[in-house]
Protein backbone atom coordinates (compact mmCIF):
# COMPACT_ATOMS: atom_id res chain seq x y z
CA UNK A 1 0.00 0.00 0.00
CA UNK A 2 3.14 2.23 0.25
CA UNK A 3 2.64 5.40 2.81
CA UNK A 4 -1.08 4.37 2.66
CA UNK A 5 -1.61 2.55 6.43
CA UNK A 6 -4.45 -0.24 5.70
CA UNK A 7 -5.90 -1.25 9.23
CA UNK A 8 -8.49 -3.02 8.09
CA UNK A 9 -8.01 -5.77 10.42
CA UNK A 10 -4.68 -4.31 13.04
CA UNK A 11 -5.60 -4.12 16.62
CA UNK A 12 -2.32 -4.39 17.87
CA UNK A 13 -1.91 -0.70 18.80
CA UNK A 14 -2.59 0.77 22.53
CA UNK A 15 -5.39 3.24 23.93
CA UNK A 16 -3.15 5.40 24.02
CA UNK A 17 -1.04 5.29 20.57
CA UNK A 18 1.46 4.28 22.38
CA UNK A 19 2.84 7.65 23.42
CA UNK A 20 3.83 7.58 26.87
CA UNK A 21 4.55 10.43 28.67
CA UNK A 22 6.29 11.20 31.91
CA UNK A 23 4.51 13.11 34.66
CA UNK A 24 5.37 17.02 35.25
CA UNK A 25 5.41 18.70 37.89
CA UNK A 26 2.84 21.75 37.23
CA UNK A 27 4.35 25.06 37.89
CA UNK A 28 1.96 27.58 39.24
CA UNK A 29 1.29 31.24 36.53
CA UNK A 30 2.34 34.08 37.55
CA UNK A 31 -1.39 35.58 38.20
CA UNK A 32 -1.85 32.52 40.70
CA UNK A 33 0.81 33.40 42.50
CA UNK A 34 0.51 36.75 42.53
CA UNK A 35 -3.35 36.27 43.68
CA UNK A 36 -1.87 33.69 46.35
CA UNK A 37 0.43 36.45 47.66
CA UNK A 38 -2.29 38.93 47.63
CA UNK A 39 -5.02 36.84 49.61
CA UNK A 40 -2.31 36.13 51.82
CA UNK A 41 -1.67 39.87 52.35
CA UNK A 42 -5.02 40.76 53.03
CA UNK A 43 -5.12 37.98 55.90
CA UNK A 44 -2.20 38.90 57.18
CA UNK A 45 -3.82 42.38 57.38
CA UNK A 46 -6.94 41.86 59.48
CA UNK A 47 -4.85 38.77 61.47
CA UNK A 48 -2.51 42.07 62.89
CA UNK A 49 -3.25 44.54 65.01
CA UNK A 50 -3.67 47.85 63.96
CA UNK A 51 -1.15 50.00 64.09
CA UNK A 52 1.98 50.74 62.35
CA UNK A 53 2.94 47.15 60.79
CA UNK A 54 -0.32 46.49 59.90
CA UNK A 55 -1.13 50.22 58.04
CA UNK A 56 2.86 49.89 56.50
CA UNK A 57 1.31 46.09 55.30
CA UNK A 58 -1.31 47.81 53.51
CA UNK A 59 0.28 50.47 51.48
CA UNK A 60 2.81 48.03 50.54
CA UNK A 61 0.73 45.65 49.22
CA UNK A 62 -1.46 48.81 47.10
CA UNK A 63 1.66 49.94 46.00
CA UNK A 64 2.71 46.53 45.27
CA UNK A 65 -0.35 45.92 42.99
CA UNK A 66 0.08 49.60 41.60
CA UNK A 67 3.76 47.84 39.85
CA UNK A 68 2.57 44.56 39.31
CA UNK A 69 0.15 46.30 37.37
CA UNK A 70 2.31 48.31 35.27
CA UNK A 71 4.98 45.60 34.83
CA UNK A 72 2.58 43.58 33.08
CA UNK A 73 1.39 46.64 30.99
CA UNK A 74 5.56 46.97 29.76
CA UNK A 75 5.85 43.35 29.44
CA UNK A 76 2.63 42.91 27.07
CA UNK A 77 3.64 41.98 23.45
CA UNK A 78 0.69 43.60 22.00
CA UNK A 79 -0.76 46.95 22.16
CA UNK A 80 -4.69 45.80 23.18
CA UNK A 81 -5.96 47.47 26.49
CA UNK A 82 -2.77 48.83 27.06
CA UNK A 83 -3.92 52.04 27.84
CA UNK A 84 -6.97 51.12 30.07
CA UNK A 85 -4.53 48.49 32.36
CA UNK A 86 -1.83 51.72 32.45
CA UNK A 87 -4.94 53.76 34.04
CA UNK A 88 -5.41 50.77 36.21
CA UNK A 89 -1.90 51.06 37.05
CA UNK A 90 -1.66 54.87 37.76
CA UNK A 91 -5.28 54.48 39.99
CA UNK A 92 -3.32 52.14 42.00
CA UNK A 93 -0.91 54.12 42.36
CA UNK A 94 -2.98 56.93 43.37
CA UNK A 95 -4.54 54.64 45.89
CA UNK A 96 -1.51 53.61 47.59
CA UNK A 97 -0.14 57.18 47.59
CA UNK A 98 -3.75 58.27 49.42
CA UNK A 99 -3.42 54.77 52.29
CA UNK A 100 -0.16 56.34 52.67
CA UNK A 101 -1.83 59.65 53.89
CA UNK A 102 -4.73 58.69 55.77
CA UNK A 103 -2.53 55.80 57.77
CA UNK A 104 0.25 58.21 58.84
CA UNK A 105 -2.65 60.92 59.84
CA UNK A 106 -4.82 58.29 61.65
CA UNK A 107 -1.76 57.43 63.40
CA UNK A 108 -0.55 60.63 64.71
CA UNK A 109 -3.96 61.25 65.76
CA UNK A 110 -5.03 63.45 63.57
CA UNK A 111 -8.17 63.51 61.42
CA UNK A 112 -8.49 66.55 58.90
CA UNK A 113 -11.60 66.47 56.75
CA UNK A 114 -11.09 66.80 54.03
CA UNK A 115 -7.43 66.01 53.78
CA UNK A 116 -4.74 65.46 50.74
CA UNK A 117 -5.91 61.66 51.24
CA UNK A 118 -9.10 62.78 49.81
CA UNK A 119 -7.36 64.37 46.41
CA UNK A 120 -5.60 60.89 45.93
CA UNK A 121 -9.05 58.53 46.79
CA UNK A 122 -11.24 60.69 44.55
CA UNK A 123 -8.37 60.76 41.38
CA UNK A 124 -8.77 57.39 41.17
CA UNK A 125 -12.36 57.04 40.32
CA UNK A 126 -12.44 58.77 37.32
CA UNK A 127 -9.61 56.67 35.97
CA UNK A 128 -11.23 53.44 37.13
CA UNK A 129 -14.53 55.15 34.38
CA UNK A 130 -12.56 55.60 31.77
CA UNK A 131 -10.67 52.03 31.82
CA UNK A 132 -14.31 50.46 32.41
CA UNK A 133 -15.17 52.50 29.21
CA UNK A 134 -12.42 51.62 26.79
CA UNK A 135 -11.91 47.72 27.80
CA UNK A 136 -16.10 47.63 27.44
CA UNK A 137 -15.70 49.71 23.85
CA UNK A 138 -13.19 47.24 22.80
CA UNK A 139 -14.98 44.07 24.17
CA UNK A 140 -18.24 44.74 21.91
CA UNK A 141 -20.96 47.51 20.54
CA UNK A 142 -23.71 46.70 22.08
CA UNK A 143 -25.82 49.74 23.04
CA UNK A 144 -28.47 47.44 24.55
CA UNK A 145 -25.60 46.10 27.56
CA UNK A 146 -25.49 49.65 28.28
CA UNK A 147 -29.04 50.88 28.62
CA UNK A 148 -29.47 48.04 31.00
CA UNK A 149 -26.47 49.02 33.08
CA UNK A 150 -28.10 52.58 32.91
CA UNK A 151 -31.53 50.92 34.02
CA UNK A 152 -29.61 49.97 36.88
CA UNK A 153 -27.49 52.62 37.16
CA UNK A 154 -30.03 54.78 37.91
CA UNK A 155 -32.08 52.71 40.47
CA UNK A 156 -29.19 52.66 42.30
CA UNK A 157 -28.67 56.07 42.21
CA UNK A 158 -32.24 57.09 43.63
CA UNK A 159 -31.21 54.29 46.06
CA UNK A 160 -27.87 56.06 47.20
CA UNK A 161 -29.25 59.75 47.39
CA UNK A 162 -31.83 57.52 50.03
CA UNK A 163 -29.36 56.05 51.99
CA UNK A 164 -26.03 57.64 51.13
CA UNK A 165 -25.81 61.35 49.97
CA UNK A 166 -29.04 62.56 51.14
CA UNK A 167 -28.28 62.71 55.15
CA UNK A 168 -25.12 64.79 54.14
CA UNK A 169 -27.27 67.48 52.26
CA UNK A 170 -29.19 67.93 56.13
CA UNK A 171 -26.12 68.24 58.01
CA UNK A 172 -25.74 72.25 58.52
CA UNK A 173 -22.68 71.54 60.33
CA UNK A 174 -21.15 70.59 56.95
CA UNK A 175 -18.64 73.55 54.97
CA UNK A 176 -19.27 73.07 51.07
CA UNK A 177 -16.14 71.48 50.62
CA UNK A 178 -16.85 68.82 53.40
CA UNK A 179 -20.35 68.40 51.88
CA UNK A 180 -18.01 68.03 48.03
CA UNK A 181 -16.14 65.69 49.29
CA UNK A 182 -18.37 63.48 51.46
CA UNK A 183 -21.07 63.33 48.32
CA UNK A 184 -18.45 62.97 46.03
CA UNK A 185 -17.43 59.41 46.84
CA UNK A 186 -21.26 58.20 46.94
CA UNK A 187 -21.36 59.64 43.61
CA UNK A 188 -17.98 58.51 41.74
CA UNK A 189 -19.14 54.28 43.01
CA UNK A 190 -22.18 55.18 41.68
CA UNK A 191 -20.84 56.44 38.06
CA UNK A 192 -18.65 53.35 38.22
CA UNK A 193 -21.36 51.16 38.90
CA UNK A 194 -23.28 51.14 35.64
CA UNK A 195 -19.80 50.94 33.57
CA UNK A 196 -18.87 48.27 35.93
CA UNK A 197 -22.36 46.27 34.95
CA UNK A 198 -21.64 46.97 30.88
CA UNK A 199 -18.85 44.77 31.34
CA UNK A 200 -20.73 42.27 32.58
CA UNK A 201 -23.75 42.46 30.54
CA UNK A 202 -20.78 42.26 27.58
CA UNK A 203 -19.14 39.35 29.34
CA UNK A 204 -19.08 36.98 26.56
CA UNK A 205 -15.73 35.96 25.31
CA UNK A 206 -14.50 33.53 28.20
CA UNK A 207 -11.80 35.91 28.84
CA UNK A 208 -10.84 35.30 32.28
CA UNK A 209 -8.95 38.59 32.59
CA UNK A 210 -12.25 40.15 32.78
CA UNK A 211 -13.92 38.26 35.22
CA UNK A 212 -11.26 39.14 37.53
CA UNK A 213 -11.52 42.73 37.03
CA UNK A 214 -14.79 43.04 37.09
CA UNK A 215 -14.60 41.05 40.44
CA UNK A 216 -12.20 43.01 41.48
CA UNK A 217 -14.19 46.30 40.95
CA UNK A 218 -17.39 45.05 42.94
CA UNK A 219 -15.05 44.30 45.53
CA UNK A 220 -13.80 47.73 45.36
CA UNK A 221 -17.40 49.17 45.11
CA UNK A 222 -18.47 46.84 48.29
CA UNK A 223 -15.52 48.06 50.45
CA UNK A 224 -17.18 52.08 49.57
CA UNK A 225 -20.42 51.04 50.71
CA UNK A 226 -19.28 49.00 53.75
CA UNK A 227 -17.34 52.32 54.65
CA UNK A 228 -19.51 54.85 53.79
CA UNK A 229 -22.31 53.08 55.76
CA UNK A 230 -19.92 52.16 58.59
CA UNK A 231 -18.64 55.80 58.35
CA UNK A 232 -21.96 57.13 58.91
CA UNK A 233 -23.24 54.95 61.78
CA UNK A 234 -20.30 54.60 63.68
CA UNK A 235 -18.86 51.59 63.50
CA UNK A 236 -16.23 51.54 61.19
CA UNK A 237 -13.24 51.33 62.54
CA UNK A 238 -9.57 51.02 60.86
CA UNK A 239 -7.64 47.36 60.43
CA UNK A 240 -11.28 45.44 59.93
CA UNK A 241 -13.16 43.46 57.00
CA UNK A 242 -14.01 46.60 55.25
CA UNK A 243 -10.40 47.15 54.55
CA UNK A 244 -10.04 43.96 53.68
CA UNK A 245 -12.09 43.91 50.88
CA UNK A 246 -10.15 46.96 49.25
CA UNK A 247 -6.90 44.67 49.54
CA UNK A 248 -9.26 42.06 47.77
CA UNK A 249 -10.22 44.09 44.84
CA UNK A 250 -6.22 44.92 44.49
CA UNK A 251 -4.87 41.50 44.31
CA UNK A 252 -7.87 40.71 42.13
CA UNK A 253 -6.98 43.45 39.66
CA UNK A 254 -3.71 42.45 39.71
CA UNK A 255 -4.25 39.00 38.95
CA UNK A 256 -6.07 40.04 35.72
CA UNK A 257 -3.76 41.90 34.31
CA UNK A 258 -0.93 38.89 34.57
CA UNK A 259 -3.83 36.23 33.25
CA UNK A 260 -2.92 34.87 30.02
CA UNK A 261 -5.78 36.42 28.44
CA UNK A 262 -6.06 39.64 29.32
CA UNK A 263 -3.23 39.32 25.86
CA UNK A 264 -6.11 38.21 23.78
CA UNK A 265 -8.06 40.99 21.73
CA UNK A 266 -11.85 39.78 21.54
CA UNK A 267 -13.63 40.42 18.37
CA UNK A 268 -14.80 43.68 17.46
CA UNK A 269 -19.10 42.90 16.66
CA UNK A 270 -22.01 44.51 17.36
CA UNK A 271 -24.25 42.81 19.56
CA UNK A 272 -27.75 43.21 20.76
CA UNK A 273 -27.64 41.87 24.13
CA UNK A 274 -29.36 38.61 25.08
CA UNK A 275 -32.28 39.85 27.52
CA UNK A 276 -31.61 36.29 29.26
CA UNK A 277 -33.74 35.53 32.00
CA UNK A 278 -30.63 36.52 35.13
CA UNK A 279 -30.58 40.01 33.62
CA UNK A 280 -34.45 40.11 33.40
CA UNK A 281 -34.51 39.70 37.11
CA UNK A 282 -31.48 42.22 37.67
CA UNK A 283 -33.58 44.67 35.53
CA UNK A 284 -37.16 44.11 36.95
CA UNK A 285 -35.35 44.25 40.53
CA UNK A 286 -33.71 47.56 39.56
CA UNK A 287 -37.14 48.86 38.26
CA UNK A 288 -38.67 48.29 41.14
CA UNK A 289 -36.58 49.91 43.72
CA UNK A 290 -37.20 53.60 42.81
CA UNK A 291 -40.89 52.86 43.46
CA UNK A 292 -39.63 50.71 46.98
CA UNK A 293 -38.00 54.01 47.94
CA UNK A 294 -40.67 56.26 47.48
CA UNK A 295 -42.41 53.53 49.65
CA UNK A 296 -40.76 53.11 52.69
CA UNK A 297 -39.23 56.93 53.06
CA UNK A 298 -42.57 59.18 52.42
CA UNK A 299 -43.86 60.39 55.36
CA UNK A 300 -47.23 59.49 56.50
CA UNK A 301 -48.64 62.82 55.46
CA UNK A 302 -47.91 61.55 51.71
CA UNK A 303 -50.06 58.64 51.72
CA UNK A 304 -50.98 58.70 48.02
CA UNK A 305 -47.33 58.72 47.04
CA UNK A 306 -47.35 55.48 49.00
CA UNK A 307 -50.82 54.23 47.01
CA UNK A 308 -49.28 54.95 43.87
CA UNK A 309 -46.05 53.20 44.56
CA UNK A 310 -47.41 50.21 45.11
CA UNK A 311 -49.73 49.93 42.32
CA UNK A 312 -46.38 51.27 40.22
CA UNK A 313 -44.53 47.97 41.63
CA UNK A 314 -47.53 45.58 41.18
CA UNK A 315 -48.08 46.79 38.04
CA UNK A 316 -44.60 46.83 36.90
CA UNK A 317 -44.71 42.97 37.98
CA UNK A 318 -47.53 42.19 35.84
CA UNK A 319 -45.75 43.40 32.99
CA UNK A 320 -42.27 41.73 34.30
CA UNK A 321 -44.31 38.25 34.46
CA UNK A 322 -45.36 38.68 30.77
CA UNK A 323 -42.45 39.72 29.22
CA UNK A 324 -40.70 36.96 30.76
CA UNK A 325 -43.12 34.49 29.28
CA UNK A 326 -42.30 36.16 25.96
CA UNK A 327 -38.78 36.14 26.55
CA UNK A 328 -39.01 32.00 26.62
CA UNK A 329 -41.14 31.70 24.03
CA UNK A 330 -38.50 34.16 21.63
CA UNK A 331 -35.40 31.89 23.33
CA UNK A 332 -37.38 28.41 22.03
CA UNK A 333 -37.97 29.73 18.63
CA UNK A 334 -34.74 31.16 18.01
CA UNK A 335 -32.96 27.79 19.72
CA UNK A 336 -35.34 25.52 17.37
CA UNK A 337 -34.22 27.66 14.11
CA UNK A 338 -30.86 27.70 14.89
CA UNK A 339 -30.86 23.78 15.07
CA UNK A 340 -32.64 23.84 12.18
CA UNK A 341 -29.84 25.89 10.26
CA UNK A 342 -27.10 23.89 11.68
CA UNK A 343 -28.82 20.31 11.19
CA UNK A 344 -29.19 18.08 7.72
CA UNK A 345 -33.21 17.59 7.94
CA UNK A 346 -33.25 14.05 6.51
CA UNK A 347 -30.69 12.27 8.96
CA UNK A 348 -30.63 14.85 11.85
CA UNK A 349 -26.47 15.22 11.47
CA UNK A 350 -24.86 18.49 11.88
CA UNK A 351 -24.71 20.00 8.11
CA UNK A 352 -22.10 21.48 6.02
CA UNK A 353 -22.95 24.88 7.68
CA UNK A 354 -22.30 22.89 11.43
CA UNK A 355 -19.12 20.90 9.84
CA UNK A 356 -17.16 23.69 9.01
CA UNK A 357 -17.89 25.86 12.34
CA UNK A 358 -16.81 22.86 14.71
CA UNK A 359 -13.93 21.98 12.52
CA UNK A 360 -12.85 25.70 12.46
CA UNK A 361 -12.67 25.54 16.04
CA UNK A 362 -11.03 22.51 16.45
CA UNK A 363 -8.12 23.38 14.46
CA UNK A 364 -7.71 26.52 16.15
CA UNK A 365 -7.59 24.72 19.32
CA UNK A 366 -5.28 22.06 17.97
CA UNK A 367 -3.16 24.89 16.85
CA UNK A 368 -3.51 26.42 19.97
CA UNK A 369 -2.94 23.64 22.47
CA UNK A 370 -0.77 21.30 20.15
CA UNK A 371 -3.34 18.30 21.10
CA UNK A 372 -4.68 15.33 18.85
CA UNK A 373 -7.37 16.34 16.38
CA UNK A 374 -8.58 13.73 13.35
CA UNK A 375 -11.27 13.81 11.14
CA UNK A 376 -12.58 11.03 8.78
CA UNK A 377 -14.62 10.61 5.78
CA UNK A 378 -17.20 7.73 5.06
CA UNK A 379 -19.34 6.82 2.67
CA UNK A 380 -21.59 3.67 2.13
CA UNK A 381 -19.93 1.38 -0.45
CA UNK A 382 -22.19 1.00 -3.59
CA UNK A 383 -25.00 2.96 -2.46
CA UNK A 384 -26.18 3.92 -6.13
CA UNK A 385 -26.53 0.17 -6.62
CA UNK A 386 -28.97 0.23 -3.39
CA UNK A 387 -31.15 3.12 -4.39
CA UNK A 388 -31.41 2.00 -8.03
CA UNK A 389 -32.68 -1.89 -6.72
CA UNK A 390 -34.74 -0.67 -3.92
CA UNK A 391 -35.93 3.29 -4.17
CA UNK A 392 -34.90 6.26 -3.12
CA UNK A 393 -37.26 5.85 -0.47
CA UNK A 394 -35.23 2.87 0.56
CA UNK A 395 -31.81 4.78 0.18
CA UNK A 396 -33.46 7.69 2.55
CA UNK A 397 -34.34 5.25 4.92
CA UNK A 398 -31.01 3.48 5.04
CA UNK A 399 -29.56 7.15 5.66
CA UNK A 400 -31.75 7.79 8.65
CA UNK A 401 -31.12 4.01 10.05
CA UNK A 402 -27.36 4.36 9.81
CA UNK A 403 -27.03 7.77 11.87
CA UNK A 404 -29.35 6.66 13.81
CA UNK A 405 -27.25 3.73 14.50
CA UNK A 406 -23.71 5.53 14.30
CA UNK A 407 -24.67 8.64 17.12
CA UNK A 408 -24.88 6.38 20.29
CA UNK A 409 -21.33 5.16 19.52
CA UNK A 410 -20.26 8.73 19.26
CA UNK A 411 -19.03 10.96 21.77
CA UNK A 412 -20.78 13.91 22.91
CA UNK A 413 -17.75 15.60 21.98
CA UNK A 414 -17.50 14.01 18.41
CA UNK A 415 -19.08 15.44 15.41
CA UNK A 416 -21.27 13.31 13.09
CA UNK A 417 -22.17 15.72 10.28
CA UNK A 418 -23.31 14.77 6.47
CA UNK A 419 -21.14 16.41 3.59
CA UNK A 420 -23.37 15.28 0.61
CA UNK A 421 -25.21 12.25 -0.53
CA UNK A 422 -24.22 9.32 1.42
CA UNK A 423 -20.96 10.71 2.42
CA UNK A 424 -20.45 11.72 5.89
CA UNK A 425 -17.53 12.97 7.86
CA UNK A 426 -16.91 12.70 11.67
CA UNK A 427 -14.46 15.19 13.73
CA UNK A 428 -12.41 13.22 16.62
CA UNK A 429 -11.34 16.10 18.62
CA UNK A 430 -8.67 14.84 21.98
CA UNK A 431 -7.68 11.22 20.52
CA UNK A 432 -5.48 10.35 18.09
CA UNK A 433 -5.40 8.38 14.44
CA UNK A 434 -5.35 4.96 16.40
CA UNK A 435 -8.41 5.44 18.80
CA UNK A 436 -10.76 7.57 15.60
CA UNK A 437 -9.91 4.19 14.03
CA UNK A 438 -11.42 1.68 16.83
CA UNK A 439 -14.83 4.22 16.52
CA UNK A 440 -14.68 3.91 13.19
CA UNK A 441 -14.74 0.34 13.19
CA UNK A 442 -18.00 -0.25 15.51
CA UNK A 443 -19.38 2.28 13.00
CA UNK A 444 -18.52 -0.19 10.44
CA UNK A 445 -19.76 -2.82 12.10
CA UNK A 446 -23.24 -0.99 12.80
CA UNK A 447 -24.09 -0.63 8.85
CA UNK A 448 -27.84 -1.47 9.06
CA UNK A 449 -29.53 -4.06 6.56
CA UNK A 450 -25.81 -5.51 5.75
CA UNK A 451 -24.38 -2.53 3.79
CA UNK A 452 -20.35 -1.89 4.50
CA UNK A 453 -18.81 1.48 4.41
CA UNK A 454 -15.28 2.43 3.52
CA UNK A 455 -13.71 5.49 5.59
CA UNK A 456 -10.56 7.28 5.27
CA UNK A 457 -9.10 9.22 8.47
CA UNK A 458 -6.62 12.18 8.45
CA UNK A 459 -4.55 13.39 11.54
CA UNK A 460 -4.21 17.22 12.20
CA UNK A 461 -0.70 18.71 12.01
CA UNK A 462 0.27 22.31 12.68
CA UNK A 463 -0.33 24.50 9.89
CA UNK A 464 -3.16 21.93 7.73
CA UNK A 465 -5.75 23.94 7.30
CA UNK A 466 -10.03 22.80 7.07
CA UNK A 467 -9.56 22.18 2.76
CA UNK A 468 -6.14 20.28 3.42
CA UNK A 469 -7.57 18.10 6.53
CA UNK A 470 -10.79 17.81 4.28
CA UNK A 471 -8.51 16.54 1.05
CA UNK A 472 -6.12 13.90 2.97
CA UNK A 473 -9.24 12.28 4.70
CA UNK A 474 -11.14 12.62 0.82
CA UNK A 475 -8.02 10.96 -0.29
CA UNK A 476 -7.55 8.36 2.17
CA UNK A 477 -11.10 7.61 1.67
CA UNK A 478 -10.54 6.91 -2.05
CA UNK A 479 -7.70 4.87 -1.62
CA UNK A 480 -10.21 2.59 0.79
CA UNK A 481 -12.39 2.21 -2.34
CA UNK A 482 -9.41 1.67 -4.60
CA UNK A 483 -8.29 -1.07 -2.16
CA UNK A 484 -11.61 -3.15 -2.43
CA UNK A 485 -14.29 -1.18 0.15
CA UNK A 486 -15.18 -2.02 3.18
CA UNK A 487 -12.28 -1.03 4.81
CA UNK A 488 -10.41 2.31 6.61
CA UNK A 489 -7.49 3.96 6.09
CA UNK A 490 -5.16 6.38 7.23
CA UNK A 491 -3.83 9.55 5.04
CA UNK A 492 -0.36 10.12 5.32
CA UNK A 493 1.09 13.61 6.94
CA UNK A 494 1.64 14.61 3.32
CA UNK A 495 -0.70 14.06 0.54
CA UNK A 496 0.31 11.74 -2.07
CA UNK A 497 -1.14 11.88 -5.95
CA UNK A 498 -4.88 9.33 -5.35
CA UNK A 499 -7.08 9.67 -8.12
CA UNK A 500 -10.19 11.20 -7.13
CA UNK A 501 -11.34 14.89 -6.75
CA UNK A 502 -10.54 17.77 -3.95
CA UNK A 503 -12.02 18.13 -0.74
CA UNK A 504 -14.28 21.04 -1.29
Amino acid sequence: MGKWASIQHDDTHCADGGNHRGARAVRPDTWQVLLGIGLLLTATYVALPYGLLASSLYVLGTASAALAVGIAVLRRPRPFGATAWGLIATALTLAAIGHGIWYWLDLQGLEPFPSAADIFYLSVYPLFAIALWQLGSQTARDDGAFVDALIVGISAAVLGWALLIAPYTYDPDLTWLQLLVSTGYPVADLVLLPLVLRLVFLQRTGITAHSFLLLGMLAYLTADLLYAHGNSTGWYTAGGLTDAFWLIAYSLIMAAAWHPSAKIEPRAHTSHAELSGRRLLVLGAASVLVPMVILFTAGSEMEIIRVAAIASILLFLLVLYRMAGLLRETQHQAKRLENLSRTDPLTGAGNRRHLEEQLTREIARAERTQGPLNLAFLDIDHFKRFNDSHGHAAGDALLQEMVDAWRPILRPTDLLARFGGEEFVVVFPHIDAQQARRVLERLRTAMPNGQTCSAGIASFHPGDTMDSLLGRADQALYAAKDGGRDRIMIAPAEPIPVAGRPAL
